[in-house]
């Protein structure tokens, strides 16, 4: 029953693209603006990167919540962000630095974000105060 449900969700083209359907956060885009007028341009792991490579990130579950909070946000990389939500890359909170999982010490891309603190600075909502 499912597979002919999302056999009509999904249309192949022979151009090589497919139409599906997919669930959107209500007020993604405003999130990530928000973010932008507060924290510019700036990747709070790897430093100042292209608009188009940063993405709104939540620092807490939007599954559970449903809601955007601002001060519970920050611009992270595409790949950075994969990484944090895979939990190979987080903020210790503690020291408010960067810590990698021991697989991501081997990438030189990575590698130095090891131990280095944020990029941007935390609002008090980030850090719970």
């Amino acid at each position: 029953m499912f597979l002919e449900e999302a056999s009509s969700w999904v249309q192949s083209r022979p151009s090589g693209h497919r139409h599906a359907r997919v669930r959107v956060r209500v007020g993604q885009r405003g999130f990530r603006e928000r973010l932008f007028a507060a924290l510019r341009p700036v990747c709070a792991f790897s430093g100042p990167s292209p608009a188009a490579v940063l993405e709104a990130a939540h620092l807490y579950s939007y599954a559970a919540v449903g809601q955007h909070h601002d001060d519970g946000g920050l611009l992270l990389r595409r790949g950075v962000h994969r990484l944090s939500d895979q939990r190979d890359i987080a903020v210790d909170p503690r020291t408010l630095t960067i810590s990698l999982r021991d697989e991501l010490v081997r990438y030189p891309g990575y590698a130095p974000l090891q131990g280095q603190p944020l990029a941007t600075k935390l609002g008090r909502g980030h850090v719970g105060g």
